[in-house]
This record gives C-alpha cells, sequence and structure tokens, in this order.
C-alpha cells in the first residue's frame, strides 16, 4: 500500500576526497583530519532524517512513496528512481581532468552498470577560481590520446576563470575539471560514470579509451547564462536532464513542485523554518511532484527537477543548455 507522502527530509553525507578542503567540516562542525571534498545531499541512498520513515534509505522508501511522489515525467523516462544526484563540492586542489558519456553510451556500451548518462551543472556558492571546460583547439583523437599519456595534455585544456553565483553547465561529453578554491553545488544525473583523462600523477585509473570515445574534441565555448526572473525565484537553467532554480524566502513562501515532477529543494544561505523544524545550511527536502511546502524565515534556496518536454520548450535559449 502506497503511503501519502507530501515531502522526504534527507540526511547528508560528508565523504573524503584527497583534494577536499575544510570549509565544508567548518560548516557542519565535524571534528575530522581528512579532507571532505563532497557532502552528498539527495541520492537514492540518502538516510531519511524525521518522519514516519526516518533511518530509511531513500530507495528503501521510494516503492512506497509511488509513482505518482516521483511525477510523471521523471517516472515515464526513469521509474521508481531518483534520477538526480546533488552534492556540495569543496575543491582545495585540482580535481581531475574527466569527461562522462551521454545516455545513448551509458545504456549501450555502459548497460551493465545501469547508470545513465552524466550531464551536471555547477552553481558556484563561494570563492573563485579556475576550471578546466573544453579544448582550447581541435584534435585528432590520436593526438589527445599520446598528450594524455605523455601527460602533456594540460597545454591542450581551455582554463577559465569562475566566480560566486555562476552558472556552468556541463554537458555530456565535455572535457573538464574543477580547480582549487571553490565551493559549489552540483547537480547531476544519477551516474557514476566518470573517465579520467588526466590526474596529476595521483596513482588513479585513467580511462582513455572511453573517455576518448565520448569527449568532444573541439573547443566547447562556456555560455554565460542570464538568470530568467520568476515570482520569488529565478531559472537558472534549463536542459532535458534537469531544470535548476533559484528560490528566495523572505518572511513566509508557499513553493510547490512541478505537477510533472519531484523538486529537490536545497537551503544555500539563511536560515528557515517548515512543517517539521528548523532548516540550516545544506539541508535538502524532496517534495512530491504537486505538493506545496510552506516555509518561513530568510533563506535563499536552489532546486532541482526533471522537466516535461512542454515544459522545456517554454524557456528561452538565455537559460538552455545546449547538448
Amino acid at each position: 500500500m502506497k503511503q501519502s507522502v507530501s515531502v522526504v527530509d534527507l540526511e547528508a553525507q560528508p565523504v573524503s576526497r584527497v583534494w577536499g578542503g575544510t570549509r565544508i567540516a567548518e560548516r557542519l562542525g565535524l571534528q575530522t583530519v581528512e579532507p571532505i571534498g563532497e557532502l552528498w545531499l539527495a541520492y537514492d541512498q540518502n538516510r531519511i532524517r524525521s518522519g514516519r520513515w526516518a533511518g530509511r534509505t531513500l530507495a528503501e522508501v521510494l516503492p512506497q512513496l509511488g509513482a505518482d511522489f516521483i511525477g510523471r515525467t521523471p517516472y515515464s523516462k526513469y521509474g521508481l528512481e531518483l534520477p538526480l544526484l546533488i552534492k556540495f563540492l569543496d575543491t582545495a586542489e585540482w580535481l581531475s581532468v574527466q569527461v562522462h558519456p551521454d545516455d545513448t553510451y551509458a545504456h549501450t556500451v555502459e548497460a551493465a552498470s545501469g547508470f545513465h548518462g552524466k550531464t551536471e551543472a555547477w552553481y558556484i556558492l563561494e570563492g573563485e577560481g579556475e576550471i578546466v571546460y573544453g579544448l582550447l583547439e581541435p584534435m585528432a583523437r590520436e593526438s589527445l590520446a599520446k598528450a594524455a599519456q605523455e601527460g602533456s595534455i594540460w597545454n591542450c585544456l581551455r582554463r577559465e576563470w569562475v566566480v560566486s553565483e555562476q552558472v556552468i553547465p556541463v554537458p555530456a561529453g565535455t572535457i573538464h575539471a574543477l580547480g582549487p578554491g571553490l565551493l559549489l553545488y552540483e547537480v547531476q544525473q544519477r551516474s557514476d560514470l566518470t573517465y579520467r583523462l588526466y590526474d596529476y600523477g595521483r596513482p588513479r585509473e585513467l580511462h582513455l579509451e572511453k573517455g576518448l570515445d565520448v569527449a568532444r574534441l573541439e573547443p566547447t565555448p562556456l555560455p554565460h547564462l542570464a538568470p530568467l526572473p520568476a515570482c520569488n525565484k529565478e531559472i537558472l537553467l534549463a536542459s532535458e536532464a534537469f531544470v535548476l532554480e533559484r528560490h528566495h524566502l523572505r518572511g513566509r513562501l508557499t513553493l510547490q513542485a512541478p505537477q510533472d515532477s519531484f523538486l529537490l529543494l536545497t537551503l544555500v544561505a539563511g536560515g528557515a523554518e517548515w512543517l517539521e523544524g528548523s532548516l540550516s545550511w545544506g539541508d535538502t527536502l524532496l517534495i512530491g511532484a504537486g505538493e506545496a511546502i510552506e516555509l518561513s524565515g530568510q533563506a535563499q534556496f536552489l532546486g532541482a527537477f526533471v522537466p516535461s518536454s512542454d515544459w522545456l520548450g517554454w524557456y528561452p535559449n538565455s537559460v538552455r543548455m545546449i547538448p
């Protein structure tokens, strides 16, 4: 029997990374000597923090919540799974130069993994610094493979300077890397298909064959998107995989998920209250399709959902992610 639940409160999970910094641990009051590079806010192995499902993982509960909770659009594409993954990242060092496959490659070559492709986007919360975003000039596959093997690939990559509140779309196939000094929010398709092309001599496996299968071997201009104002929010980015919005809470606000998709809502600044208690930095709610939540306080949230084709067609090119 399906349960009538409108909102699920998720428990974040910190993850140690060799390139991680100290800001996540400091914000959460964690006593650790390991660098915390990621805070996983929403994925199917998150535990539920409060309510009747407290202590259970989201994957265990989704079959009980049912298709109506997930929403018609994501359910028709992905079934009873959470197709998005939300993280915070804190970068003290360069991350590996990497690339991700699209759905077609993932569902054929990587079918046994059960993963989809991996399109993602970043929203810079704090700091500024460099990222890698594509190549400086078109390259033959053999030339890029040789550069990766020799370690000279760094001279082939375009580096871009990014700043706080900037949105960076990263379509599947884009060669990319995050540089040091950044605290950011990441939304991505639920996938662990990452192909490393270069890792600065760290003793980790590279994945040149598959990476070069899917990588764009020409420059990928970094688009500069213009937030689209709406009622108490701004649309930051729209793609087939997800829509990213920024919501502003000033006093009281009723916030509703789209009728045909769940909404993942993450507090990124300030503080808020809802029916179950207080929300602070990084707290993430999974709101069922068409359901509403009452919020109070002074805060900023980022929200992500899976758009229908009709909904996606409404967004102007100024916020569109070009595949």
